[in-house]
This record gives C-alpha cells, structure tokens and sequence, in this order.
C-alpha cells in the first residue's frame, strides 16, 4: 500500500484473483443449484405421472375384485364365497362379457399362484388382494341300511337326491328330515325325487312305507361341500 493509502499493483492483483475465484465459486454452485433442481422436477413430473395412473389402476382392480366376490354373482355362491365350479369355467371372454368393466385392458385374476384367467399383456399394473373362500361340491352317493327307523348322513348338504325302487307292492309314501316332511305321495313315491334340507344342520331321513323296506329300495346321493381359503389376486395393468 502507498502512503496516500491506495493499494499496490501487487494488492490489485490479489483483489482481482479473489474476486475472480468468487465469480468461479459462484458459477459453480449456480450450476450444481440448477442440476439439483432439474432432477428434482424429473423426479416430481414421475411421481405425478404414477399418482395419475395409478389411482385409475387401484379403482379398477377394487371394483373387480369387489363384483367377483358380490353376493349373487355368477362366480358366487354366497357372500366372499367363490363356487369352485364357476371358477374353472371362467375365461377371458366370459370375464369381459360379464364384468364389462374390464373390456378393452389388460387383467389378470388369479386364486393363490394360480391364474385364472387373464385378458391382454400384464407386465406390472396394480395388485389387489382379498383373503375369500373357494367353496367345491361333490356328489356321494350311498345305500342305506333300511333296518333302521332313520338315516343320518355323515355330511351336511343343501339337498338330497332319492332313487326310489320298493319291491312290488311295497308303497313308500313319505320321506321325512329332521321330522318334517319333504317328500309325499299317497300312491307312493318312486323313481328319482331331490328334497332340499337345511345345509347348516346334520341331516337325519326317516321313511313311511306300508310295509318293510329292504335295503336297496332306496339310494340317496347327497352333496357336501369342501371350503378352502384362498388369496384372490387382481391385476389391472391399464
């Protein structure tokens, strides 16, 4: 510095490099600013993206998933209880046709690890799950010991199916479950005769006839029910 106070070629030079390395300090934090901020608006223009689609997905796929458990659906035989029956029938035309909701985009519904049906390309999408019950029905038919005042079938079922084949002369005029009757001919019954009873209680038979009835006058087939749980799993990819 002088004596009149004013700096040295050597301080204007010292000054000149300071300011210049702030400028270049500047610059640099300005384009590391502006970097940080074109990934975050790349990262937020994603996120929206996804909110926009996916909304639309999960709409679908819980409306789906709700229709094919309804009570009274086709695939239904009660309430979150699927007929195992009308589930290995279902395919993808039947799918669009019936839940039109579906017609024209990519679905996938599946039972455990198991598809059932799929309609286009799922690659990804939108997943919802729903714990239900797959609900199979059989058909066992017995010849029951006639000896006995009643029949009591080992399983419950809706309904019974009696072939009914008495020996000449023999008159089976009254089938009877659980004490009320079911079934009534005073001329007697014969030939094949389905009686509903109650699927919530065990069901016990008894018969009215004018004679004896031996064994084999009568062959019930009665339809009892097997119930698993199962993971629905419903897939829209739009």
């Amino acid at each position: 510095m002088t004596s009149d106070g004013r700096p040295t070629a050597a301080g204007d030079q010292v000054g000149t490099e300071r300011g210049q390395a702030n400028l270049v300090a500047l610059g640099v934090a300005l384009l590391a600013l502006t970097a940080v901020l074109g990934v975050a608006l790349v990262v937020a223009d994603g996120a929206f993206a996804g909110a926009d689609r996916d909304p639309g997905e999960r709409r679908l796929a819980s409306s789906l998933s709700d229709r094919l458990v309804a009570d009274g659906g086709p695939l239904t035989n009660r309430a979150n209880v699927l007929n195992a029956t009308a589930v290995d029938a279902l395919d993808g035309d039947e799918l669009a046709g019936t839940f039109p909701v579906v017609e024209g985009r990519d679905v996938r519904v599946r039972l455990d690890d198991e598809t059932v049906v799929r309609t286009g390309d799922v690659t990804g999408g939108t997943t919802v799950r729903r714990i239900v019950l797959v609900e199979r029905e059989e058909a066992v038919t017995t010849t029951p010991d006639l000896d006995r005042d009643a029949v009591t079938l080992p399983r419950r079922t809706d309904r019974v199916t009696l072939a009914i084949d008495p020996p000449s002369g023999t008159r089976l005029t009254t089938v009877r479950a659980n004490g009320r009757v079911v079934a009534h001919d005073p001329a007697g019954l014969s030939g094949n005769v389905t009686v509903p009873v109650s699927r919530f209680e065990t069901t016990t038979l008894a018969f009215d006839a004018n004679g004896t009835l031996p064994t084999g006058s009568v062959d019930l087939t009665y339809y009892p029910t097997r119930t698993i749980k199962a993971l629905l799993v419903v897939t829209v990819d739009d």
